[in-house]
């Protein structure tokens, strides 16, 4: 999407070109000129609609984008938002008229299933002045802080919706950041959560900026998925790690699903990025036409046979789309079948593929060929890939999708959907059983070195004489100049603290099956500590046995971990109770896991309101048959149960059970929640904004807790 557009960082001080008051001040700035000749006669010039269709499609750029958003959460609460949107609030805002208008409220997403998408048809000024729009406004701010929902555009959830992703398979997403695809991918994985199944499947969702892949940590919070690693590479240089397989064998690892949503110009976003309209240029896309080709090459690699890649830009340009396409099958030559999708989401609007275009320099000259180039080092370094390729009937282009915003009332996209129908590379070959072992490693630095050639014309100045294509790799001149050829440095990685597998005898997993009752079926070989020295067996986390395999792995090393595992207890700093506390990250693993029900409590909406508008309420503030249940527990932690259902103003339709930590102190009890998931619940179910406290986050340790001191 747009927030991977390598636009210029001077936009960043230019006017958001809405007319609005600078947020950091009061100075106002004149509204954006929607408009760009250059912009509008180069894809006028590609042909991509009819001459009366491009108009349509013009101004619909000229228009703002309507907010879109998605449900992101667990099973369970994803059902519980969707239903308090449906049921709850658009009812509310039926034929709301401001200013002599009638607004529509806001409707599900066609092509989205389940109505978990929704699009918001008001614009931001209407939510403001109406009553009913502004509640579900607070609603949606509240959700999102919350990360129960996402702001993401409607076209934005597309390439995962064609994944066709299953609990089982392996997903790579590499280019990840700031992950609401990654989310979607995950909830896939997660599509049995209900019928009380621990995926098989692992998602590894990567992204090049270290801080951005932080934010993908952030964006799968509310998923808390033990299937999940976070990791920090360039896209194209994502390392080849040996996992065992089902046998004991050592393999390279290998994805059932692949997701290549590139770093892209990014001018589909126009309706979203105003500054798009000022600083537009095609060279924008020539340059990074190659690094698109070389993260899709090593997605394919990566990709097992038979499984699927999806290729993905927030693009106009056939530079970024078609061209990386066909030059990505020249390529893998016979390995990628590109898909016919046309039946795929019978909602969403879409064009075909384009299966010839024109190609401009970045000095704006329309060229047939890289012979029309004079300059020498400027010819040598134009991908000769960006052209149309003269078996582009053969390829199937038309097959790509192409969506524009005037069909749907949405951003631009591109997509491709890809088979991998034959071996490509060696982990291909072993697993086929035509590659003898002593050679995996010779032709897997073959193959990265491939990935690395292609991008090697745009990186180093080429020689006049050099007559090899662009891709390959240039010889050296002399021995001594270029005596060994190195691979592209990685990203550099802040140190993080490691990943550890805890032993199963360890006595702190004793003490916390023992304690919190806990199905002795339940894997004891799979929790994790984050190995700080000063910090060393504080938390400790959950993985499934996919992430097991990957830190069991002798490359490990190779891989920069940003973040795996899902936090299920915490050590308290107490000699007398219990040693380990609940969290409400691992609470939605635990439940389903926990068979001894003594720390399970059910209460009443009336009990759950109190906790949520009170800060670390007195137990005699709760009802007497919550308060006579919680007589019969010690000091430690327990589960509170409701069905959320019955506390609405207006009762939903169907039972939506909810789990909440709890610390239970000598007289006092705390919701072990962060202060803005208990705004979000307070203001979704009761319509209140709870006391601004601070309540003890449940990171914090247990000594700044009531639980461990004399009440």
């Amino acid at each position: 999407m747009g927030r991977k557009s390598f636009r210029s960082r001077k936009q960043r001080s230019k006017p958001q070109g809405d007319g609005s008051t600078d947020p950091r001040g009061s100075k106002s700035y004149p509204e954006t000129v929607k408009e760009n000749a250059k912009f509008r006669e180069y894809y006028k010039s590609q042909n991509i609609l009819s001459d009366e269709e491009f108009e349509e499609f013009y101004k619909a750029l000229q228009t703002t984008l309507p907010t879109t958003f998605r449900i992101t959460a667990t099973q369970a609460n994803a059902i519980q938002l969707r239903e308090v949107v449906q049921n709850v609030l658009v009812p509310s805002m039926q034929s709301i008229e401001v200013d002599g208008t009638v607004y529509e409220p806001p409707t599900p997403i066609p092509f989205y299933p389940d109505n978990y998408g929704w699009q918001v048809n008001a614009p931001r000024n209407v939510l403001r002045r109406s009553p009913e729009f502004s509640h579900f406004q607070k609603f949606i701010v509240s959700e999102t802080e919350a990360g129960n929902i996402s702001r993401q555009e409607a076209v934005s959830m597309v390439p995962p919706l064609l994944m066709d992703i299953k609990p089982h398979m392996w997903v790579l997403d590499m280019c990840a950041a700031p992950g609401s695809k990654t989310a979607q991918i995950i909830e896939a994985v997660h599509a049995n959560d209900l019928l009380n199944e621990l995926p098989t499947g692992l998602v590894v969702a990567n992204d090049a900026d270290y801080k951005r892949s932080h934010m993908l940590v952030h964006q799968s919070k509310r998923l808390q998925s033990p299937c999940f690693i976070a990791t920090n590479h360039f896209g194209q240089q994502i390392p080849t790690v040996h996992v065992k397989d089902e046998n004991g064998n050592k393999v390279a690892w290998q994805f059932d699903r692949v997701l290549c949503d590139v770093p892209c110009s990014g001018d589909g976003t126009l309706r979203k990025n105003e500054t798009i309209w000022n600083d537009w240029s095609c060279g924008q896309a020539l340059g990074l036409h190659r690094t698109q080709v070389q993260i899709f090459l090593r997605g394919a690699q990566l990709a097992k046979v038979g499984g699927r890649i999806v290729y993905s830009t927030c693009s106009f340009n056939p530079i970024e789309n078609e061209a990386v396409v066909a030059e990505v099958l020249r390529l893998t030559g016979g390995a990628l079948e590109l898909k016919d999708m046309s039946s795929a989401l019978p909602e969403l609007k879409r064009k075909p593929g384009l299966t010839t275009w024109k190609v401009m320099t970045k000095d704006e000259k329309y060229i047939n060929s890289i012979d029309d180039i004079e300059e020498p080092r400027q010819r040598a370094k134009f991908p000769e890939s960006a052209f149309p390729p003269a078996d582009a009937e053969s390829l199937h282009l038309e097959r790509c999708l192409r969506i524009y915003p005037h069909q749907q009332n949405t951003g631009g996209f591109f997509v491709a959907v890809f088979d991998k129908v034959k071996p490509l590379t060696a982990a291909d070959r072993v697993r086929e059983g035509t590659l003898d072992a002593d050679k995996v490693q010779e032709s897997e630095i073959k193959e990265e070195g491939l990935v690395e050639a292609v991008g090697e014309a745009a990186e180093s100045p080429a020689e006049e004489t050099t007559s090899e294509t662009p891709g390959s790799k240039r010889p050296a001149e002399e021995p001594k100049a270029q005596p060994v050829k190195k691979i592209k440095q990685d990203v550099t990685q802040p140190k993080e603290a490691p990943f550890q597998l805890m032993d199963p005898t360890n006595s702190d997993v004793d003490e916390v099956m023992e304690y919190y009752g806990i199905d002795p079926t339940f894997p004891r070989d799979q929790y994790i500590l984050r190995c700080e020295e000063e910090a060393k067996n504080r938390t400790i986390y959950f993985c499934s046995k996919s992430v097991k395999k990957v830190l069991e792995s002798e490359d490990f090393e190779r891989l920069h971990v940003v973040n795996t595992g899902v936090r299920l207890f915490v050590r308290q700093n107490m000699n007398d109770h219990a040693a380990f506390r609940l969290t409400a990250d691992g609470l939605p693993l635990l439940e389903r896991v926990i068979v001894d029900d003594r720390r399970k409590i059910e209460i009443s909406d009336e009990d759950l309101k109190t906790l949520l508008t009170e800060l670390m309420p007195k137990v005699d503030r709760l009802t007497a048959a919550t308060q006579e249940k919680l007589q019969k527990l010690d000091v430690g932690s327990c589960i509170f149960m409701i069905d959320v259902a019955k506390a609405f103003n207006r009762p939903l339709d169907q039972t939506l059970s909810m789990s909440l930590p709890i610390w239970k102190g000598k007289a006092s009890v705390n919701l072990l929640i962060n202060k803005q998931d208990k705004k979000s619940l307070c203001q979704r179910i009761f319509g209140v904004t709870p006391a601004d406290a601070n309540p003890v986050h449940d990171d914090q340790s247990a000594r700044d807790q009531e639980g461990g001191k004399s009440a």
